[in-house]
């Protein structure tokens, strides 16, 4: 080191200490390791929108100064592709922790992937922040360092989707008396499927077709086939973007009159299932969603930042999915902000005392973020929107967050 450096690097060093700053703290990123499905399963497209918000919510971050109790240390995200595969995840989740030495995990969307790899951080006593993944075990184990603020049991899902049939048949005068269940074989399908048989018996309902498939099914003409032959006032669609888009496609050909197809907030919301099914096909189905939409949310200066960065960037608009994945990263920001060190234990316990609530954070999701002893946040909910000719997204329950440009259609209109 020459004279010059020393003396620049002095002077940085007694700066610092001034400000009571440690130098290396104020230098050194907090490393996030991030897994997510990218490319080799069905859940790929909704895996790159949600990485497109959780990159944004770090420049975000990182424009506003950082962590400011770290001295105003940038978030460095470690991104792995999962590929849907939970073996590659669990590698991943070993190497980010042993390797990269990430003090906190972020991920990883699917169910299935993320029960496994969250149970190799619970090893290793590095904590997890669950962003969508909905199966109910994740935080059902026991587990100290497992934590999910922006997404609930897929059961919380399933409930609100049968609350919903029975509100719309009450509200309208038109009470659906049969349904056809569909769904992929997964964990998160047959999470919803367990919870919907129970509540659609409980109020009454007639399940015509209870049936499971293959994710990424190449031709599920078969099955919408049963659907039709069955006659149900009401379809559910538990699946991802190209099953969603598929089965949609083949229930308007195949012209299945029900009452309402109603999705699980799952590939029906996909940014690329509009595009590929068309507006005349998606037309006045309902899905379920964990965020109320641009009119009931996008109604503060950080959430027109968000929304307006993400549309003018990637051409389309923030779903539930990008939103909750945005607000995970905050939620980690917050942890960081009252740990006062990035070392995992001090972030596990910093996440397990989280009470976000009234923030502009919270009015952008819809909701405040408090976690209860499982790890969960009790104060998520979800929605029932309409997609309508326009192509637009609407709520139309709960009546409290319903939008005031939308009427809903019950029955939907006939195919």
């Amino acid at each position: 080191m020459n004279r010059k450096n020393f003396i620049v690097r002095a002077c940085l060093a007694s700066t610092f200490a001034a400000l009571g700053v440690n130098a290396a703290q104020a230098a050194d990123p907090v490393k996030i390791g991030y897994l997510i499905p990218l490319s080799g399963s069905a859940a790929a497209a909704i895996g790159k929108d949600m990485s497109r918000a959780t990159h944004l919510a770090v420049k975000h971050i990182n424009e506003g100064g950082g962590i400011k109790a770290l001295g105003g240390a940038k978030l460095q995200l470690l991104e792995s592709d999962t590929r849907g595969d939970p073996k590659v995840a669990i590698t991943e989740t070993e190497r980010l922790i042993t390797r990269e030495k990430v003090p906190v995990l972020l991920g990883a969307f699917q169910s299935g992937v993320t029960f496994p790899a969250t149970g190799v951080a619970e090893k290793y006593s590095v904590p997890w922040l669950v962003d969508l993944a909905a199966k109910a075990d994740i935080t059902e184990r026991g587990f100290k360092y497992v934590f999910r603020g922006t997404q609930v049991p897929a059961s919380a899902n399933a409930e609100s989707m049968a609350d919903f049939v029975a509100w719309a048949g009450k509200t309208t005068g038109k009470p659906a008396k049969s349904v056809a269940m569909v769904y992929e074989n997964t964990d998160w399908g047959q999470d919803m499927a367990n919870t919907l048989r129970k509540k659609f018996k409980e109020q009454g309902v007639e399940i015509v077709l209870d049936e499971g498939y293959p994710p990424n099914s190449p031709d599920l003409r078969p099955l919408v086939l049963k659907i039709k032959g069955r006659k149900p006032d009401v379809v559910t669609v538990t699946s991802y973007a190209a099953d969603a888009v598929q089965l949609h496609k083949l229930l308007v050909q195949m012209k299945v009159d029900a009452m309402a197809y109603i999705g699980s907030a799952g590939g029906q919301i996909d940014s690329g299932f509009l595009p590929q099914v068309g507006k005349d096909a998606a037309k006045q189905v309902f899905t379920t969603n964990g965020w109320a939409g641009y009119e009931s949310s996008i109604t503060t200066p950080f959430a027109k930042k968000f929304w307006d960065e993400f549309k003018n960037t990637y051409k389309v608009e923030p779903n539930e999915l990008s939103v909750s994945a945005y607000g995970s990263v905050w939620m980690i920001k917050d942890a960081l902000e009252r740990a006062g060190k990035a070392e995992p234990q001090a972030i596990r316990d910093a996440l397990a005392k989280t009470n976000i609530k009234g923030t502009d954070l919270n009015k952008l999701l819809g909701y405040d973020i408090v976690i209860d002893e499982k790890g969960q946040n009790p104060l998520k909910r979800y929605v029932m929107q309409q997609i309508t000719p326009e192509g637009e997204y609407r709520t139309i329950w709960p009546e409290n967050l319903a939008s005031k440009s939308y009427k809903m259609v019950w029955p939907a209109a006939k195919n």
